[in-house]
């Protein structure tokens, strides 16, 4: 996934205005100076994205991890998604599946949700 981020990052350094760049240098801002308080603070939306996006993905990652080991040896590759299925399907506990399959949806909507409100509200004021 390290790709995607970069792809991620290279779309917001492209989309900062040089404008702002050079207004930063023009007041007298070294280089490191017009990173540090111009062009990371506008990559921050982008760094809070590329982390969401990266922890959904990562929580429900099923497939790779069956595809490359199988579900490994011992619990050593185990993720929630591969325990939901395994506790569905193979047990045949189809409650504590579901169950299972719910908490990772609250854990997601838990950080998903505030970060929606606050790009909705950023934009609004916008």
């Amino acid at each position: 996934m390290s790709g995607f981020v970069m792809i991620l990052y290279l779309a917001g350094l492209r989309a900062i205005p040089e404008e702002i760049k050079e207004a930063a240098r023009v007041d007298g801002a070294s280089e490191w100076r017009v990173f540090r308080h111009v062009v990371f603070p506008l990559l921050t939306p982008i760094t809070l994205s590329a982390m969401i996006i990266l922890g959904h993905i990562s929580l429900k990652i099923y497939d790779l991890t069956v595809a490359m080991s199988g579900s490994g040896p011992g619990f050593a590759t185990d993720t929630p998604a591969l325990f939901m299925w395994q506790t569905a399907f193979r047990d045949g506990e189809f409650g504590r599946g579901a169950a299972v399959a719910i908490v990772m949806l609250v854990i997601i909507a838990v950080v998903v949700v505030p970060y929606l409100v606050w790009n909705r509200r950023q934009g609004v004021e916008a």
